[in-house]
């Protein structure tokens, strides 16, 4: 599955329009996260735009949600905003590099607690910190659970457990950015409630992708993406 989806967003991404995904150093820009100026994008082979002459602005460390229909656009603009895809013409303008993802399908490794925590991570952390983490997130019921030697995997541990560990992997990394895609469509509403009070409490940009808003605890900004293909309405609030 991730082998399909990395080939499908490589044969998308457009590399000869890197240029218009901007890294902003500017002191002027530090009032936003993201800002899109008359973003153009249309998959490869494909008759239609999937949006066209999109322009707005993502608040620096505030919580916005995205929401609309499936197929409407939702991940295509989380893959726009984040330098995943790049604009065929306008762009996207980010204030950070460093950016954190957390979907509705956790990559889990048949390795142990501690090597699934750090999978990816360039920074030194220490096991008290990875400890610290695991018990805000209630990642265990079992005292004996929480052993960074133990080996896991996708058989081993409840959805919410697995989600737990993806929300930790990312977050370890210092991100200024978080991008969640259904991050919680798959889970019990104990594990919801664990997550969205954490959340909550997070002071860096957050973006949202959701079918159920009326489930979190609270959010900065709404976008909405009304309508479906070339015609994408969306709205800030």
């Amino acid at each position: 599955v991730y082998i399909e989806k990395l080939f499908q967003i490589e044969s998308n991404r457009g590399m000869e329009n890197s240029k218009n995904f901007i890294i902003s150093k500017e002191e002027n820009d530090k009032d936003f996260a993201i800002k899109l100026n008359n973003v153009k994008f249309g998959y490869f082979n494909s008759e239609q735009d999937t949006f066209k002459d999109l322009n707005l602005t993502i608040k620096k460390n505030k919580h916005t949600i995205v929401t609309g229909p499936n197929g409407s656009g939702k991940s295509t603009f989380l893959g726009l905003i984040s330098g995943v895809l790049y604009p065929t013409e306008g762009s996207v303008v980010t204030t950070s590099e460093r950016y954190g993802y957390v979907g509705a399908n956790p990559m889990i490794l048949n390795d142990s607690l501690r090597e699934n925590l750090i999978y990816g991570n360039t920074k030194e952390v220490s096991d008290k910190e990875l400890m610290e983490y695991l018990k805000l997130f209630k990642t265990f019921e079992k005292d004996e659970d929480y052993n960074l030697d133990k080996s896991i995997s996708n058989k081993t541990l409840s959805s919410g457990q697995m989600q737990k560990i993806a929300y930790i992997r990312t977050l370890i990394y210092g991100v200024d950015i978080l991008i969640l895609d259904e991050s919680t469509s798959n889970l019990d509403s104990k594990s919801k409630k664990v997550i969205y009070e954490i959340i909550e409490n997070l002071k860096i940009t957050i973006v949202n992708s959701t079918h159920n808003p009326d489930e979190l605890n609270s959010y900065d900004e709404h976008i909405r993406i009304e309508e479906l293909a070339n015609t994408e309405i969306l709205e800030n609030e």
